[in-house]
């Protein structure tokens, strides 16, 4: 089994629902598994090309190794368990994370946003007064 036939593992795993953080740490220890084969069959005089059809063989083919990963439905992400839930949640932590965006982004341009505030605040109350003085103008004119 060659890099690419991991990379086509990881995607058909990902699209089937598994969470990514199973995905990696199953790749990771494939690679490690397949990779000690080979050194394994190596040592014992076998050409690197046997060694790696060999591990390969050991291994066994993507869609078995499909099938044992997607017997576990514990590894499924909790979206691909509960879409409808996910339906809500997803949006709504968009929605809640929406208002600390520009707090996030903010954080190291503190001393210009400072400024800003206090400008938008002070044409506020410049505005405000104005408006109240207009209004009293009204009401006792």
């Amino acid at each position: 089994m060659r890099r690419r036939d991991f990379r086509e593992l990881e995607a058909r795993l990902l699209r089937n629902g598994i969470a990514p953080r199973h995905v990696k740490r199953t790749l990771v220890e494939l690679e490690d598994h397949y990779r000690d084969l080979v050194q394994e069959a190596t040592d014992t005089g076998v050409p690197v090309e046997d060694a790696r059809a060999r591990a390969a063989a050991r291994l066994g083919d993507i869609d078995s190794l499909m099938a044992g990963i997607l017997s576990c439905p514990e590894l499924r992400s909790w979206a691909y368990r509960h879409p409808r839930l996910a339906l809500f949640v997803y949006p709504l932590a968009c929605l809640l994370a929406l208002p600390a965006m520009p707090v996030i982004a903010g954080v190291d341009r503190a001393p210009e946003l400072a400024r800003w505030g206090a400008s938008f605040l002070l044409a506020g109350l410049f505005t405000a007064s104005m408006l109240l003085v207009l209004q009293l103008a009204i009401v006792f004119g």
